[in-house]
């Protein structure tokens, strides 16, 4: 077996221990008298908007924090209002103490400018000292993972984050790492995962080393994971990956193998990302829940009206969220408008076992119906627009649905006797979770609360050649918008504008696509819309469709009695409609 070298003798030394003591408690003091508002106190509630203060989005506070390790909120955030540019590029290049900080910044991480502006400008008003200590990260870690330990977890996460040993994290720190893990090509989050896992950072990973990890992320997830894990679990989890790893069985992985397994298991298919995502799961539990959000409202014979669930995975059963939590509303909408009150008790459902109502006994509604307004967007694909061979729009164009419009994902389409032409469109729907009006693009994901897959059924007759060709009465006929079969939460979609998107009728593929191909994105629409109209929480913008609608084809082709209609999008499920 191999000799492993000794830790560098600094890492030894009584006299850089006492050093690196000094500056912790020396960083600790400082926080304790000027970082109040990122510590607090348990159960302190957030700051509220001040008598003659221009109220302005929080910054960094402990819930902020979180959701930047979270890798959920870099990109909705965003400058302040009012604020000049050029303060901010002089403040951030404070950060190295040097006038090309910033430059520097953006040269090191994949974020831009603006985004690094705002990371700083937040960081520094909520931790004066500039720097994060361990205890502050774990309160932040325990706070978030009430259902089980997050300290040991916490402790290596520093530790990967801490990137000069001096046990406290810069913001500089913080934002390399967090470049690394939101927005890095696979081979460096790997080389990230390694750091993490090389426990004593002497450039090998031992089985003792990467059985601590996991049994610090089972420890963190509690005992209220899904499926419910054994108490061996985090063993044969190692076991089984270790000897893969180990290439040469010499009871320690280097980088070079650790690197050249993963890359090369990932090239072999699905066994392959199944590895990978062992690998990296040490970065993706703490970044996302350890369940996908999705909202759906059901009903059921036992049960007196519509209810309020989740879907326990993409096809799976269903948990009662009013059983759960009585005082919940049991409309999506009245959820929405909630906020994050709702979303909290949501939360402590996924990490509790909960019982599954059997898909088969239950009726999916719409995931929201009766929403203030449904807003469509034409010609948004452009591979739609070369199928009708015209140009790309330079604004979106902008229709509506009535509410009454909306069925649920597995509703009949009524044929109406008015028309003789009714199409198919697929279609993305955003579902608005926040009241806003003129919403700049830098926050629009913010009033974002999911997407769901839309069926934006189309009387071409009445769209194209009568009433005047406006388009809303060959859009809006009862049940010409069947939405489901869940409200799938934004922080549970990697990327909505990278999704596969396709329409079956009677089992033919009819329309093939991806959203990358959107003119508009979903920030953009918010942004155009909202000039125009006051967006509530619930309402829902069918953001386009790609090609193959039956009206282009040649002969042109439209749905009969009988037909079946699949919609289907990546992530978010299929929804099934008869024609009658």
């Amino acid at each position: 077996m191999r000799q492993l070298p000794a830790r560098p003798a600094a890492r030894r030394g009584s006299r850089q221990q006492f050093s690196r003591l000094s500056r912790m408690q020396r960083a600790k003091e400082v926080m304790k008298v000027s970082d109040g508002s990122l510590l607090g106190e348990p159960g302190r509630t957030p700051l509220s908007k001040k008598e003659g203060v221009k109220w302005q989005r929080p910054r960094l506070t402990r819930q902020a924090l979180m959701r930047c390790c979270l890798v959920k909120w870099i990109l909705s955030s965003a400058a302040p209002q009012g604020s000049d540019s050029s303060d901010s590029e002089l403040e951030l290049s404070a950060v190295r103490h040097q006038p090309e900080g910033l430059d520097q910044l953006q040269a090191q991480t994949k974020f831009t400018k603006k985004e690094l502006q705002s990371l700083y400008r937040g960081f520094k008003n909520e931790c004066p000292t500039g720097l994060v200590d361990e205890d502050t990260f774990k309160l932040i870690y325990s706070q978030f993972f009430p259902q089980g330990d997050a300290t040991t977890y916490a402790h290596f996460l520093f530790n990967a984050f801490d990137a000069d040993g001096n046990g406290a994290i810069r913001f500089e720190d913080f934002v390399v790492g967090l470049s690394i893990l939101l927005r890095g090509t696979v081979h460096e989050k790997l080389k990230w995962a390694f750091n993490l896992y090389d426990i004593n950072k002497d450039g090998y990973i031992t089985k003792e080393e990467m059985l601590a990890i996991m049994k610090s992320i089972y420890d963190m997830m509690g005992r209220h994971t899904y499926p419910i894990l054994r108490e061996d679990a985090p063993l044969e989890h190692v076991e089984r990956f270790f000897q893969k790893m180990d290439r040469n069985q010499d009871g320690v992985v280097t980088i070079d193998e650790f690197l050249e397994t993963c890359q090369k298991e990932l090239m072999l298919g699905s066994s392959g990302r199944r590895l990978l995502t062992t690998v990296l799961q040490a970065q993706r539990w703490p970044f996302q829940p350890s369940r996908d959000m999705r909202l759906v409202q059901f009903q059921a014979p036992h049960l007196a009206g519509p209810h309020l669930g989740l879907e326990s995975g993409n096809g799976g059963g269903v948990i009662d969220l009013n059983a759960f939590e009585p005082t919940l509303p049991k409309t999506m909408v009245e959820f929405l408008e909630q906020g994050e009150a709702t979303l909290s008790v949501v939360r402590r459902a996924l990490a509790t076992q909960l019982p599954v109502l059997p898909r088969s006994e239950v009726t999916f509604l719409a995931p929201v119906t009766r929403p203030d307004k449904v807003v469509c967007v034409g010609m948004n694909y452009a591979d739609h627009c070369r199928e009708q061979n015209v140009p790309v729009p330079k604004e979106p164009i902008i229709f509506s649905k009535f509410a009454s419009a909306i069925v649920g994902p597995y509703d009949n389409i009524i044929l109406p006797p008015e028309s003789q032409e009714v199409d198919w469109e697929v279609e993305l729907a955003v579902v608005i979770g926040k009241r806003g009006k003129y919403i700049k693009a830098t926050d629009a994901m913010a009033h974002v609360a999911g997407f769901t897959v839309a069926h934006d059924v189309s009387a071409r007759d009445w769209q194209m050649g009568r009433n005047g060709k406006q388009w809303l009465l060959g859009k809006t006929f009862d049940t010409f918008c069947p939405l489901g079969p869940a409200l799938v939460t934004k922080d549970s979609v990697a990327d909505p504008h990278n999704l596969k998107i396709c329409c079956r009728v009677n089992g033919e593929v009819m329309q093939s696509s991806n959203t990358n191909q959107m003119v508009f994105k979903t920030e953009e629409l918010i942004t155009w819309v909202s000039q125009f109209v006051t967006l509530y929480p619930g309402d829902i913008i069918l953001t386009g469709t790609p090609p193959g609608v039956g009206v282009f084809r040649k002969p042109p082709v439209f749905l009969k009695k009988g037909d079946e209609v699949q919609c289907e999008i990546e992530e978010l499920g299929v929804i099934i409609n008869k024609v009658v």
